[in-house]
This record gives structure tokens, sequence and C-alpha cells, in this order.
């Protein structure tokens, strides 16, 4: 490929890079926030192990070469792995869990694209797998270092664990994967993916939104510093009257 054309990730980087930051945002204040909290991180689990267990059954349902090509490696078969950390971290009923009204608007554009547009579903696996991958990762090492420290009993999150797996090269061949597939797509095509990525971005704001316990979460942080506030501002008012 020549130096002077612009690969078709590098578009979609550029045109979905507001919506883009404006959700990596949402999921930083939204999960970052509640990391020594087990139930909002489980939450955020089984809002999306639904879309990539929807994403992974497609695959097999749609039999699709470039579909199939996307997954560059088995270890991005994600579905077990969410499956064991729901079962962790919400309980083994985790599947009784009601679906917020965001998780089945999501999940019934994407059944609609499966019948009627079947390719813009890899528009959803890109962007999808690639944050697991990039953003995941960094939420993963913050709830190593700033999770709850009062239990004693270590759990390694399977969702994100990689372990042995070159993940710069993995995200290198995705994206090479990625570039061939969008070669063989017309410009209109390629337009709708680009267009689909953008819709991605929003759709994952409105489920992140939708998780519970957030908010109780906030509280109680705000709460807490208030207290510990309230504290030093009682021990420094009590210093200045005793002198």
């Amino acid at each position: 490929m020549s130096g002077n054309i612009e690969l078709f990730t590098t578009r979609m980087r550029k045109a979905t890079r507001k919506i883009h930051s404006v959700s990596d945002a949402l999921v930083n204040a939204k999960f970052a926030i509640s990391l020594r909290d087990e139930a909002v991180w489980g939450g955020g689990l089984f809002v999306f192990y639904h879309i990539f267990a929807f994403l992974e059954d497609a695959k097999e349902r749609l039999n699709m070469p470039d579909f199939n090509k996307l997954f560059v490696h088995k270890t991005l078969y994600r579905k077990k792995a969410f499956e064991a950390d729901l079962a962790h971290y919400l309980g083994e009923d985790w599947q009784s869990t009601p679906h917020s009204v965001a998780l089945d608007s999501y999940l019934e554009h994407l059944q609609e694209l499966e019948k009627e547009s079947p390719q813009l579903l890899m528009a959803y696996v890109y962007h999808l797998y690639l944050g697991l991958l990039s953003g995941g990762q960094i939420l993963a090492k913050k709830r190593k270092m700033f999770g709850d420290k009062s239990n004693t009993e270590v759990y390694t999150d399977q969702v994100t664990d990689f372990t042995d797996i070159d993940i710069p090269q993995l995200k290198n061949d995705f994206r090479a994967a990625m570039n061939e597939i969008a070669a063989k797509m017309s410009p209109e095509e390629q337009q709708a993916f680009i267009e689909e990525s953008s819709q991605v971005f929003l759709m994952n704001n409105l489920i992140v939104n939708s998780v519970a316990g957030q908010n109780q979460v906030l509280r109680t942080l705000f709460y807490k510093t208030s207290a510990v506030f309230l504290v030093i501002f009682g021990a420094v008012l009590a210093y200045k009257m005793s002198k």
C-alpha cells in the first residue's frame, strides 16, 4: 500500500475522535471512580457482556469470511471470560439480572444490523475489541492499584487477562485485518462503516450510563471526603483557638 494512501483505520479514528473522546471520559468517570465497588464493576461487565456475546455468536451464525478474518487470534473470544467474571462479582445467578432499556435497545439495533447490514456489525467488533485491548487494560491496572484492599482473596479479572499475549502485536494484526477488509469495500460501504462507528460510541455511552449503583458510590465518596475535611478543619480551628 502506498504511503500516500491513508489507512482506513486512521480515517475511522479521525472521524470518531470527538465522540470517542467523550466515550472514554464517560467510561473513566463512571467506572474508575467505582473501582472499589464490585457490584458496580460487575454491572459494567454485565452490560458489555451481552454486546460481546452477541457479536461472537453472530460470527458463528453468519460465517462471513471477512467477519471471521477480523478475529485474528483465538484469545479475542471473551464470552467465557466475561461469564467467569460475572459469576465472581454478581453471583452464580447473574443471568437473572434485569436488562436496562438502553441495553435492550442496543441489542435490538445489533439484531436489526444482522438481518439488514451484517457487514456493519464489524464496526462493533473492531471498536469494542480494540477498546478492550486498550482502555480495558488501563482500567484493569487501576483496579489492582486502587481496588478494595480489605479483601485478602486476590481475583484476576478474566475478561482483561491476556497473559502471554503480545497485546501491541495483537492490536497491529487486528488493525491490519480491518484495513484489508475495508480495501474491498466500495466508497459508499466505507462511509456507512465510518458512520456506524460513531453509533458504536453513542450506544456504548448509553449503556454505561445505565449501570446502576454509581450514584451511590459517588455519594459515599462525597460523604467520606466531607467528613475528612470537617475533621481537618476542626483540628485547625481548635489549634488556632488554643493559641
